[in-house]
This record gives structure tokens, C-alpha cells and sequence, in this order.
């Protein structure tokens, strides 16, 4: 006979407390905002005054954030596993047809604005002006198609001297790039995107065409309707991306990432015993736009000239195997 084990009520009492805790940052999660435990390290680092940082920025670009005065705070992240809902794509249609999936297109919208959000949210905690060398990635997974994950990471930084705005800005421009942008006298204001899901239906007509050798299968020849989804891909995803920026109050957007995925999609259907099958091809088109928007410091400010600089590498091991370049600089 086993005999279970008589819980204490101070047992009882820390397992309610769990419960509790866990339900509440559910409740914060689902509202866009960060997990209980989350918040309380964060607020914990801000009161200790920040006495060991973390980032995920390189030596050199660490050497060049400390050389303008820059504090490295803490290596910020914000995620997002986010389920896609249904949309029907294939259309039995005799003539082309296109469209945009937007239950796609909205999916990967408002993920990757939910993993940016939280990533804001922790530097906000720390009381940090910005968030550079942002790493965004998406993941699609294995076992579901039906399923996206966004993370973001970087790292939060205070300026020298500088007040704390209503929001701290985002940026996925490198440490050399964020110092390149400062020293020409622009600042970002945040990272935009714009996510366009396209679909292609080239149709019965067209596809039997292309399939047909006495017609137009066996010459050279544009898939025109193929060609024409990509480009309205592009420009609604770009159009969503400007949009972003406007609302920043952005002079323009710096450091773009452009992703295409396309994607062939060949299917049929039996029409009778003595019918031919009838055949379709069609196009599956995913459009994703990233970069960061700056604003202009001063209304009158001078690039400073470009200095010539020529690096070589020195193709000698180092004391520890590696190669090193060597850059000289125009004095």
C-alpha cells in the first residue's frame, strides 16, 4: 500500500502562491507585456545599480560605445510564439487569379511587433535610452506549419548626459554602424518592418498552356502573373514599413533587410472516370522588409569628411591561430 504524503500548510501555501504567480504573468503575456519573473530581475538589476552588465556586443564595438560615453546595461530579449489562423489559398479557377493572405501577412505583423514590444519593455526597466545591435530572427516549427516564433535580442544602453525619453529606440544597426549613424549627427527612432504574404493562383488555362508542348510549354517565355505577385508583395510590405516610419517622425530608414521566400505549389483534380485531369500550378510569395529609422540631431548639422582608410589582413596566426587585419588610416 503506498501512502501519500501529508503536505504542509506552508507547502500548500507556497504551491497557491506559484499558481497565482504563474496565472498573472499569463495574464501579462496575453496583454502584450512581459512575465512577472521577468520584471522583478529587471527592477532587482536597476536597484543594484547595474553592478555587472551583459551584452552581446562584440570588443570592438564594446571599445567604441565606451569611447563616446555610452553604459552598457544589461542583453535585453523579447519573444513572440504566435499560431497562425486558417486561410483557404487554392482556387480551381479557369483564369489567373492573386491575392494577398492577410491572416498571414497580419501573423507575422503582429509577432514580430509583440517580440519588439517586449524587447522595449525590458530596456524601459532598465531605465535605458536605446536597444543597438538588435538580432531578430524568425522561426518556423517543425512539427506544425501553423506555428511562428520571433525573438529579438540586443543590448540596452544609457547616453552620457542625455534625459530619458517617453520610450527607449531600437536599432539593429552594429556597434560601428550606431557609432557611424551618432558621429554623422543622426539617431535612430526605432526599428520598422513590413510583412506581405502573397499568393499566385496562375489558373487552368495558363497552367495546361505551359504544360502543353504544341502550345506555349516547349518556348521561352515570362511567367507574367508570377513576375507581377512578387512586385505587389514588395510594395505593399514597403508601403507598411514607410507607413512605420512616418509615424516615427523618421528623415528615413537605414540598414534594410529584405526577405523573399517564393514557393511552387503543383496540384490537380480528377474530373470523371473519362475526363482528363485538369492541372494548376501556383505561387506562394512571402515578403519581409526590416530596417532602422533615423531622424536627423539638428536641422543644420555637417557630415564630417570621410577619412580614407585601406585594411589588410595579416594572414599570419595570431597567438591563438586567428588572422588579424590591419587598418591604416589617412591622419
Amino acid at each position: 500500500m503506498f501512502f501519500r504524503k501529508k503536505i504542509s500548510p506552508e507547502e500548500q501555501q507556497r504551491q497557491a502562491e506559484d499558481a497565482q504567480q504563474a496565472q498573472a504573468s499569463l495574464q501579462s503575456l496575453e496583454a502584450g507585456g512581459l512575465p512577472l519573473q521577468a520584471q522583478r530581475r529587471l527592477r532587482e538589476e536597476m536597484e543594484a545599480g547595474h553592478p555587472l552588465f551583459t551584452s552581446d556586443l562584440s570588443a570592438n564595438e564594446f571599445l567604441l560605445t565606451r569611447k563616446l560615453g555610452y553604459q552598457p546595461l544589461s542583453q535585453v530579449m523579447g519573444s513572440s510564439i504566435y499560431q497562425i489562423g486558417w486561410q483557404y489559398v487554392r482556387n480551381y479557377t479557369w483564369n489567373t487569379q492573386e491575392s494577398e493572405l492577410t491572416t498571414l501577412s497580419n501573423a507575422h505583423q503582429h509577432a514580430a511587433q509583440l517580440a519588439l514590444s517586449r524587447l522595449e519593455q525590458e530596456a524601459t526597466l532598465l531605465h535605458a535610452h536605446g536597444v543597438i545591435g538588435v538580432r531578430f530572427m524568425r522561426r518556423n516549427q517543425e512539427w506544425t506549419q501553423n506555428l511562428l516564433e520571433y525573438t529579438a535580442i540586443g543590448t540596452a544602453i544609457r547616453l552620457p548626459n542625455v534625459p530619458l525619453g517617453a520610450h527607449p529606440f531600437l536599432s539593429d544597426l552594429s556597434g560601428q554602424e550606431f557609432w557611424t549613424l551618432v558621429q554623422a549627427g543622426y539617431y535612430p527612432t526605432g526599428i520598422v518592418t513590413g510583412y506581405c504574404s502573397y499568393y499566385v493562383s496562375l489558373g487552368r488555362r495558363l497552367t495546361e498552356q505551359m504544360r502543353g508542348w504544341w502550345g506555349n510549354g516547349g518556348a521561352n517565355q515570362e511567367i507574367a502573373a508570377f513576375s507581377h505577385g512578387i512586385s505587389q508583395a514588395r510594395h505593399i510590405a514597403m508601403g507598411r514599413v514607410y507607413s512605420m516610419a512616418q509615424r516615427l517622425k523618421s528623415a528615413g530608414i537605414v540598414g534594410m533587410h529584405i526577405e523573399n521566400q517564393r514557393q511552387i505549389i503543383e496540384y490537380e483534380r480528377e474530373r470523371g472516370e473519362y475526363a482528363p485531369k485538369e492541372y494548376y500550378q501556383d505561387l506562394s510569395i512571402h515578403f519581409a522588409v526590416m530596417g532602422t529609422a533615423i531622424t536627423a540631431q539638428k536641422k543644420d548639422h555637417v557630415i564630417p569628411t570621410p577619412k580614407i582608410a585601406l585594411t589588410m589582413t595579416d594572414l599570419r596566426p595570431g597567438r591563438y591561430g586567428e588572422n588579424r587585419e590591419l587598418t591604416f588610416r589617412e591622419e
